[in-house]
């Protein structure tokens, strides 16, 4: 099997070492610091499900998609969303890195991602991945999963058949990370949004794990007015979501998955800390896009989103 992987932070690394530990051919697009690093020191996993590593020697790093010399089985995605115009037109560039099988998978935050693939690529090629497990990048080739809840789910928004993708769950299973196809997909990423437009911006301007977010009556009540209006839009548009409304869902977000990773803290954090661009446009963003297209009033979302925004504004960004 032969694998591109396609953004070589905390989720691309450790896919990547997975692969590698299940006899994959792993091959990742890289540049800048991310690829020197990879190229002299390899790539490894910490922490939950076991540690691994892998030498410069059993990986192949591009910094150009022309240099890549064959076609891949599967080309997973885990770049920053704000880069897939970019990665999009890249691909459909350089067809020759695709067989008549290859299949795209999305494994990124945030909804509507797959939009701009769908410029280039037909839906039958284009799958998504929901990994709601926590992951952290302690150098530019070592990966650290902190926490988990539920298995990496793979499949089609558009009624594609999810057993081609069979072969690559087992391959990350087999490596220690729970991974299974799926046909819910867009429940599965539907559940995914919910999560992390409650908690990622939040935990971020609070500048805590998501845990400590329960243990203030203050914090509950915004995590508790996003949650009710996120539902307000899934319900305008009718997606496909796991439970009715905010309080079916609050029954599990309090008593399962805030436990399940309450020492997590959030991508969007991380992100600040380094004085990088956050991904808030696909999560909170998008939600307010959405909702105006309704006539939905989602205030929470809007603050919550410019906060971040003051954030930004306030750095001198590295992309």
């Amino acid at each position: 099997m032969k694998v591109l992987i396609v953004g070589a932070g905390a989720v691309g690394v450790a896919l990547a070492s997975s692969l590698l530990s299940s006899g994959a051919e792993v091959n990742v697009f890289a540049r800048g610091e991310t690829a020197d690093y990879i190229s002299k020191n390899g790539v490894a996993r910490r922490g939950l499900f076991g540690d691994m590593d892998f030498g410069a020697d059993r990986i192949k790093v591009y910094r150009n998609y022309s240099d890549i010399p064959t076609a891949m089985d599967f080309v997973i995605v885990t770049a920053k969303t704000l880069a897939n115009e970019e990665i999009a037109a890249a691909l459909d560039r350089n067809r020759h890195i695709f067989h008549k099988d290859t299949k795209i998978i999305i494994g990124q935050n945030g909804w509507g991602n797959v939009d701009k693939y769908l410029k280039y690529f037909d839906s039958d090629r284009i799958f998504c991945a929901r990994i709601i497990t926590g992951f952290q990048r302690i150098n530019p080739g070592t990966s650290n999963i902190t926490v988990h809840t539920a298995p990496v789910l793979l499949g089609s928004l558009f009624g594609a058949d999810e057993s081609v993708l069979k072969p690559l769950a087992e391959k990350i299973n087999s490596a220690g990370i729970p991974c299974e196809c799926s046909d819910e997909l867009e429940q599965a990423l539907w559940a995914k949004m919910l999560y992390n437009t409650t908690l990622n911006p939040l935990g971020a301007i609070l500048r805590c794990s998501y845990g400590k977010l329960t243990e203030n009556p203050y914090s509950v009540a915004i995590m508790n007015q996003l949650i009710d209006e996120t539902f307000a839009v899934i319900n305008a548009y009718g997606f496909k979501c796991y439970w009715e409304n905010g309080d079916k869902y609050r029954e599990v977000f309090y008593s399962k998955l805030i436990p399940d990773t309450y020492k997590h803290r959030s991508s969007t954090l991380q992100d600040i800390e380094k004085n990088i661009r956050t991904e808030i446009d696909t999560l909170n963003g998008c939600i307010i896009r959405l909702a105006e297209a309704k006539n939905i009033l989602v205030p929470g979302h809007i603050m919550i989103y410019n906060l971040i925004k003051a954030i930004e504004a306030g750095y001198n960004y590295t992309e």
